[in-house]
């Protein structure tokens, strides 16, 4: 049941959003192994985990029994910040996320990669799109700025794509005075994904 309710939880966040939000929503006592040079979340992605402005704060299939992956990176020190519904979470210079939804067909998985993207183009201040490939996998890719004001991060990057009867969405958002490239950065992470 608990997973359900998380199931229905996550899906409304990612129609109302992209998938930034989500560690709000997973408890953060993941063990994972930061060292590692990749990653698997889901049974079709290898991440990598070699970008040393990145470290690897989770990997959960909390939710595999509905077909749902999640990863996440941060760059630079956590520093407290209350979030809009009075939560004191840790905020990181930047962080990239990473979401797999793995469903019955290609079709299934064209639909919520449609949605996420939907959401990310209604709930951003969009500045660019356009269609890439790196590593042979296809994404559509968005620049952004963020309009909401209880947003703490200012900009950001995200792609989006469809792998077989995945979707995936990988969102990397920074502050305002985080001055790495974030498209050289998302690029560098989509070079080093492979899919089986």
């Amino acid at each position: 049941m608990k997973r359900k309710i998380c199931a229905c939880i996550l899906c409304l966040t990612l129609t109302l959003t992209g998938c930034s939000v989500l560690p709000s929503i997973f408890d953060e006592d993941t063990t994972v192994d930061v060292n590692a040079e990749y990653i698997t979340v889901s049974s079709h992605l290898t991440a990598p985990n070699t970008d040393e402005r990145l470290t690897l704060l989770n990997n959960m299939d909390t939710l595999s029994s509905d077909g749902l992956y999640y990863a996440s990176w941060t760059a630079g020190n956590a520093q407290s910040y209350e979030n809009a519904d009075g939560d004191t979470v840790d905020l990181y210079d930047a962080q990239l996320y990473l979401l797999v939804g793995e469903y019955n067909n290609a079709e299934s998985a064209q639909e919520n990669m449609d949605t996420w993207l939907a959401a990310g183009q209604n709930n951003y201040d969009v500045t660019n799109e356009e269609t890439v490939t790196y590593g042979e996998q296809s994404y559509t890719m968005i620049t952004y700025n963020f309009v909401n004001e209880e947003n703490p991060y200012a900009r950001g990057i995200s792609a989006f794509g469809v792998y077989e009867n995945c979707a995936v969405c990988i969102e990397l958002t920074c502050l305002e005075e985080y001055d790495e490239d974030l498209q050289e950065m998302l690029t560098t992470f989509l070079n080093g994904c492979t899919y089986q």
